[in-house]
């Protein structure tokens, strides 16, 4: 293979990958620098085991709930199709997003539902594409709520106009993103000039364009117009995917309560939407790298209330709020619930997709052999209707 060609292939995922590596390495790092790194992982010994399995369970719920929803859309499609054959197959899916660039899994699971259960890879596509947008629209109505009221805690006075201008901006950006993406005739109208623009800059731009994105634009409008027609499943989808994002939030806040930290459900919900939002725009999975470091740092900026548990005397040199009695969350703390966060939430969701891998496995191979037969079967039927047409 061709230099050229293995950078062309191969140097986007390379990036990704050494993207993630420095932002772990730093995270660390850092916290070692600090002194810190012991004493979080003398926290994760001692946190209280309750809520970590609560807060982990939390998260294999979430998941499943975010299979049922995909579920709801590939299932008109596939009308024999049970969720818990659809289950495996999505579970190893979503092994591979953890850890890949751009939601790559997600595109992975198209081929996985084609080969083991025999969706149509169109079907596969617009569930996608509608719950990608989906969720991004969720997270970033979340990300405005947190630019609004979590944020402005953080931030120091001379630099609330530049919060406010941002605040703005994205509020702005959301309404324009509603009506693009939730109107078919205006998404179609804004594609066509997007279109007109870039076929005078680029004739590459405009063959992706037409390649990709507007194959993508169309899958994502034909699973919005079906939901636009039955109400009951669209009311379904919003519902699953409220619980799922509350599950989220409520894992995070529970493991912030295992190491003795109160954060309300607003706060744990901001500062996940954030992270999230920083994940997509570094193309990189939020769990890992740069998602890691921007939890932590606003964990350790979060203005906490205090907890009615007793707390050792070398915590008593957190930072006091005239008026509030609140604090600053340590570093330690911030960075125990990260740990856990990201290696448990990342362990588990590998782990179900390691499992899962044997089961597709199993089932491919039997989806073969009824495959064979009945070809066999086949092939003697016509066999003997063309013997008795002879005779």
């Amino acid at each position: 293979m061709k230099i050229t060609t293995f950078l062309k292939k191969y140097l986007f995922r390379i990036l990704v990958v050494l993207l993630m590596l420095a932002a772990l390495t730093f995270f660390f790092v850092d916290l070692a620098n600090r002194d810190e790194l012991g004493e979080a992982f003398t926290r994760l010994a001692t946190a209280k085991e309750l809520y970590l399995v609560l807060a982990a369970l939390l998260m294999l719920v979430s998941m499943i709930i975010k299979a049922y929803r995909f579920f709801i859309l590939i299932k008109p499609s596939s009308p024999r199709l049970k969720f818990h054959k659809f289950l495996l197959p999505f579970f190893l899916g979503y092994g591979f997003s953890t850890l890949g660039p751009l939601k790559s899994g997600e595109i992975a699971s198209v081929e996985i539902n084609k080969r083991s259960l025999s969706i149509p890879r169109s079907s596969s596509l617009a569930a996608i594409a509608f719950f990608r947008v989906f969720d991004l629209f969720v997270v970033l109505i979340l990300f405005i709520i947190g630019l609004g009221t979590t944020i402005p805690r953080m931030v120091e006075e001379q630099y609330t106009v530049y919060l406010n201008i941002i605040f703005y901006i994205s509020l702005t950006g959301t309404i324009v993103l509603s009506f693009l993406l939730f109107f078919p005739p205006v998404g179609r109208v804004f594609l066509r000039g997007v279109k007109v623009i870039v076929g005078k800059i680029s004739l590459k731009g405009i063959k992706w364009l037409n390649t990709t994105i507007d194959p993508a634009l169309e899958n994502y409008y034909t699973s919005l117009q079906y939901l636009y027609k039955q109400i009951f499943l669209a009311l379904l989808v919003i519902w699953t995917t409220l619980i799922r994002w509350f599950l989220e939030f409520y894992s995070f806040k529970l493991t912030m309560m295992a190491f003795g930290e109160n954060i309300s459900l607003f706060d744990a919900a901001s500062i996940s939407s954030i992270t999230l939002f920083v994940g997509i725009l570094t193309f990189v999975p939020a769990g890992l790298g740069t998602g890691t470091l921007t939890t932590q740092y606003l964990l350790e900026q979060l203005i906490a209330a205090p907890t009615v548990v007793a707390k050792p005397s070398s915590e008593l040199i957190r930072t006091f709020y005239s008026g509030l009695g609140s604090f600053t969350i340590l570093p330690a703390i911030a960075a125990a619930s990260v740990i856990f966060q990201t290696i448990v939430g990342t362990g588990v969701t590998l782990s179900v997709a390691a499992i899962s891998s044997f089961f597709v496995k199993e089932q491919e191979k039997k989806e073969k052999e009824e495959n064979k037969e009945e070809n066999k079967t086949e092939v003697v039927d016509v066999i003997e209707i063309d013997e008795r047409k002879v005779r």
